[in-house]
């Protein structure tokens, strides 16, 4: 695995998911709070052996499930041959793309992490408030680090106001 296993990537390898080794690029871009949650697996071409496996989803008890699939479900109730109404996730598809400023990248970046439950994932996403738990994940653990009081604190205090 000295290479990325993404379809005609040919960087090398700096990460290994699922046994498959990915490049730094292909990992923030598939990877990111903003991808979809398979993204990373489809482009490796990894079929997903029990849904409860895949970040995202649940069991089927009321399961959340991923825009593809329920874009991919028809609505119930209706007859044969009907198509079902465009839910978001298609019309976010057909939509034309907009175009987002590029990021500069971080002189020797690296990726960073771990594993935790899924109710630790909820709570911080919680507390971090809308699209924001990586910053805030990180921004903690640097305040940390580096023994910044005043700017943990201020984290804290987000939480506190977001989980009202």
């Amino acid at each position: 695995m000295d290479r990325c296993e993404v379809a005609r990537c040919r960087a090398e390898a700096s990460i290994v998911y699922l046994g498959h080794g990915v490049c730094e690029t292909h990992w923030n871009k598939l990877a990111a709070e903003d991808a979809p949650p398979d993204a990373l697996r489809m482009a490796l071409g990894v079929e997903s052996g029990h849904r409860a496996a895949v970040e995202g989803r649940t069991v089927d008890d009321g399961a959340k499930t991923s825009k593809s699939e329920q874009a991919e479900t028809p609505a119930k109730g209706k007859g044969k041959g009907k198509k079902a109404a465009p839910t978001k996730a298609t019309a976010k598809a057909e939509a034309p793309a907009e175009k987002k400023g590029k990021r500069e990248p971080i002189e020797d970046a690296c990726v960073f992490a771990f594993r935790l439950s899924v109710a630790d994932r909820t709570r911080i996403h919680e507390a971090a408030g809308p699209a924001g738990a990586t910053r805030f994940v990180r921004s903690a653990a640097l305040a940390a680090a580096s023994g910044d009081r005043d700017a943990f604190n201020a984290l804290v205090e987000q939480a506190r106001t977001n989980l009202k």
